[in-house]
């Protein structure tokens, strides 16, 4: 599976972003994938967000209603994340 995400600010807190199919915007299902997403966002809460979907669809092991409306992507670096490789052994620990 490749997704996209990077990271963003939003209220002055640093947070992994990364674009999901709807379909993982659940319990079971998002935190399964929160939980593959950990080891290459290690330290930064991870928010998956599903764009595409009107209203725009999000899932966190923290409330995202508040900080889906604030998310600036203008700064973001767009990075690719490959869940079939293993993380990169020199990926920092932002």
């Amino acid at each position: 599976m490749i997704l996209t995400g990077g990271i963003v600010t939003v209220r002055g807190i640093r947070i992994a972003l990364v674009f999901a199919d709807p379909d993982c915007m659940r319990a079971g299902v998002g935190d399964a994938l929160l939980a593959r997403l950990g080891s290459r966002f290690p330290r930064l809460p991870i928010m998956l967000a599903a764009p595409r979907t009107r209203p725009t669809l999000a899932y966190a092991a923290f409330d995202t209603r508040a900080l889906l409306p604030e998310l600036d992507l203008a700064d973001m670096v767009e990075l690719e994340i490959d869940l079939s490789r293993p993380p990169p052994e020199d990926a920092p620990p932002f």
